[in-house]
């Protein structure tokens, strides 16, 4: 059975703003080559397009963009993803629907910067640097 990943938003900021010591550029890299399914939410292509922008040419985020979309699922956010989200105990309403997508695909894994906010997922949540000191090295 294909191992189903799911990215959070700040994995592809961190990669396309070359933060974190480019981790998150290596493993999203790393992820590709493997038989690996790499999901994300849709909200998360409209708020990486956002972010790109700022520094980013409109040719340059199509192409970012295109490339993410050959590689990865997406995950559509609905009224019930956002109604568990809601209804959770998750402090972050955002990091709730990540989670919740997550979920809806029976995620065996959860890619994030921010792990702490994870606490109640039921699923196994590691930052870049674990996956890559775990998987990777």
């Amino acid at each position: 059975m294909t191992p189903k990943v799911y990215i959070d938003t700040n994995i592809y900021i961190n990669s396309i703003e070359n933060r974190d010591e480019g981790i998150s550029k290596n493993l999203l890299a790393f992820l590709a080559q493997k038989n690996v399914q790499l999901y994300l939410n849709d909200l998360s292509i409209i708020n990486i397009h956002y972010i790109a922008k700022k520094k980013r040419t409109r040719e340059e985020i199509t192409q970012i963009l295109k490339i993410i979309l050959q590689k990865q699922e997406i995950v559509s956010i609905d009224k019930y993803i956002i109604e568990d989200s809601l209804n959770s105990d998750f402090k972050d309403f955002e990091d709730g629907v990540q989670y919740f997508c997550a979920r809806r695909i029976d995620a065996d894994l959860i890619i994030t910067s921010n792990k702490k906010d994870f606490t109640h997922s039921e699923i196994e949540v590691l930052t870049p640097l674990e996956f890559y000191n775990n998987y990777m090295k």
